[in-house]
Parts: C-alpha cells; sequence; structure tokens
C-alpha cells in the first residue's frame, strides 16, 4: 500500500518551472534533477512489479519525457500507465494516468483525444484538490482550439478546487491567455456538457413501458442496449450491474463482461452509502449467503468468505461477521480479521494515495 512514487512526485514540483504563455507547456527549473527523477523511476521500474507501482512509475517517467519533448516515449509510457491503472481499477489511479496521456496528446495538438482523457479522468470517487489539477490542464486544451467559454468554466473550477501554487500559476497563465484570445476573437462556441466531452461513455437507463424490463439508450435516445434486464443499475466506470435471474453487468455494448452468477451486486462503500453496482472499479456480490468482491474486467478480487466487504479507496474492509480486517486493493491481507471496525477503517484511511502531482 506503500506509494513507490510519491517522493519522485514532489520532485517533479521542484525541478519544474512555470506554464510558459507562449507554447503552454511547463519551462524546465533543473535539467539535472528531471534526468536523476527519470533515471530513478527507471530503476524503481524493475523492482517493483505491481500494477499500481508500474503505473505511479510510469506516469512519473511520462510527465518528464513530455516535458523534455520527446513525445513518442513519453505517449508509450502514458498509455502503459492507463492500462496498468484499468487493470487495478481504482479511480485515484486512473484519474491521474488519464490526466497525463491527456496531456502528451494535448502537446501533441490531438485535441479531441486529449479532451475525452480529462473528461474521464474527472469521473469516480476522487479528491477535489485531483479534479481541479484536471481541470487547469483541460481549460489548455480549450484555448487551443478556441473554445473560450469553456476554457473559463475550467479554469474557474481549477482555481476552486486545487490552490496549490503550481495549479493556481497554471490559473494565472490561463486567464492570461483567455483575456487577449477573447478581445482577438470572440469566446468561441458554446460549451460542451461531460457526455461529449467524455465522448459519451455511459449509455442511459431506461425502461420498456410494455415489457418493464430494462436496457440502455445512446446519445441519440435509441436503445444501444436492448431492454432484456429485471433489474439495473447505471454505468459506472465503462459497466452497469444487471439482472436477469441472476446478477453480473455489461459493457457499454451489451457484452457480458461478468458472469451472471449472483443473487445480488449491492457495493456498501466504508463512507456509509451502498451502489447498485460498481465502485472504484468492483463491486460486492453475493453467492450462497457470503459476498465476493468482483472486478469489472470479471475477475475475482476477493472470494466468498466474508460475511461483509466494504469498499475504500484503499482497498476493502472485511468482517466475519465479529471483527474487521483489511484488504489492499489486490484482495491480499493487510490486517487478519480480529480489529475492530474502527481501527481496521484508520489502517485504511492512512493508506489513501492521492496522485496530485504534476500531470
Amino acid at each position: 500500500m506503500v506509494d513507490v512514487a510519491a517522493d519522485l512526485r514532489a520532485g517533479l514540483f521542484r525541478a519544474l518551472g512555470p506554464l510558459d504563455r507562449a507554447t503552454m507547456r511547463h519551462a524546465i527549473a533543473d535539467t539535472v534533477a528531471l534526468q536523476q527523477i527519470r533515471e530513478e523511476a527507471t530503476m524503481r521500474l524493475g523492482r517493483h512489479a505491481a500494477e499500481a507501482d508500474q503505473s505511479r512509475l510510469l506516469g512519473v517517467r511520462a510527465v518528464i519525457l513530455r516535458v523534455l519533448g520527446d513525445f513518442d516515449a513519453a505517449e508509450v509510457d502514458a498509455a502503459a500507465a492507463v492500462k496498468y491503472a484499468e487493470a487495478v481499477g481504482a479511480d485515484l489511479l486512473l484519474a491521474p494516468a488519464r490526466a497525463r496521456l491527456g496531456q502528451v496528446l494535448r502537446v501533441r495538438g490531438r485535441y479531441e483525444e486529449a479532451d475525452q482523457l480529462f473528461a474521464l479522468a474527472e469521473a469516480g470517487e476522487l479528491p477535489r484538490t485531483l479534479t481541479g489539477a484536471v481541470r487547469a490542464y483541460a481549460g489548455l486544451s480549450c484555448i487551443a482550439q478556441g473554445r473560450i467559454t469553456e476554457s473559463l468554466i475550467h479554469v474557474q473550477r481549477a482555481s476552486e478546487q486545487n490552490p496549490h501554487g503550481f495549479v493556481m500559476q497554471i490559473v494565472e497563465t490561463a486567464l492570461a491567455i483567455i483575456e487577449e484570445h477573447a478581445a482577438k476573437t470572440g469566446f468561441g462556441p458554446p460549451p460542451r456538457g461531460w457526455p461529449e466531452r467524455a465522448g459519451h461513455p455511459a449509455p442511459e437507463r431506461f425502461q420498456d413501458q410494455q415489457t418493464g424490463r430494462f436496457g440502455y439508450l445512446g446519445p441519440n435516445g435509441q436503445p444501444v442496449v436492448q431492454a432484456a434486464f429485471s433489474q439495473a443499475g447505471d454505468f459506472r466506470g465503462g459497466v452497469a450491474a444487471v439482472c436477469q435471474a441472476d446478477w453480473g453487468a455489461i459493457d457499454r455494448n451489451g457484452t457480458v463482461v461478468v458472469p451472471m452468477l449472483y443473487s445480488s451486486m449491492e457495493t456498501p462503500t466504508a463512507d456509509g452509502r451502498t451502489v447498485t453496482g460498481f465502485v472504484n472499479g468492483v463491486a460486492a456480490a453475493s453467492q450462497r449467503g457470503r459476498v465476493l468482491v468482483v472486478h469489472r474486467s470479471g475477475r475475482v478480487v476477493v472470494p466468498p468468505r466474508y460475511q461483509r466487504v466494504e469498499v475504500h479507496p484503499s482497498g476493502f474492509l472485511v468482517t466475519d461477521g465479529y471483527s474487521w480486517g483489511v484488504l489492499g486493493l489486490d484482495g491480499g491481507e493487510i490486517v487478519p480479521v480480529r480489529a475492530d471496525k474502527a481501527e481496521a477503517l484508520r489502517t485504511l484511511d492512512a493508506a489513501v494515495s492521492i496522485d496530485d502531482g504534476p500531470l
């Protein structure tokens, strides 16, 4: 549960210079330090094979490569970081990984792809500081496209959500550029909503009035998944929990990605909510009176040996009905099931790693 890249991200803050107004890219404050951080990240990649560790370390290296101008290598690392984060499924990994890939694509002029990644990086169980940093760079992408009104919305959100000096310098620079663009060319097209920016990743649930069964509609209001389910949850993280005789999950094309084997898919969270379907890339599913945790890919993360499992950003709270324990995001035991719930929750809270370092 240790964040193997936290110190490297802190070093990046010191090694990066301010955002350059002409290029909308960061200057370099210390080239030697950047090279040293890059070498250290590469060494750690060889020592830490866990998917979460690989995602974090590749993300750091992608930032350095981008700032140094090696865009091809930066894109390779950033895309790999996203794949590792997707394998874990945790929002706190996925959001910064997507934003860093979006950053590479932004500086390469691939704005539509970048905008989609920035939008997706805003989704999930995330702290305001992280979404604020993402919004700052989404604003820069909009400026480059002449979407001045939309850029103002992003920049305002960034200033409200993340007061870190690094982010505020981006905000101040962006506002100066926005003022100049607006005076010369106006405010551009009307702002897009989140679904349009994100490429409409989440079909909308509907109920057929004749059969009472549930399906999903695409952005044009037409069914993309026919009404074939007796119960259904909303799409979260690209998948939706659905029930015919039993519960499973489908992707946005209606393909079954989690087999329909479970009597329920109601996911309790450590902060007291209950969600039908997926939270942080996983869902709690009942099977023969026991609860397991299934990943949105269909992989079982926590086998059915507990009475209750609660999802936390850092892992899982589990109980046998009497005592509580802690599992990591990979399902590995951290605290055996012999603690009280408050103690187990403190362990998970202390392990939360928020990657709101340079994106």
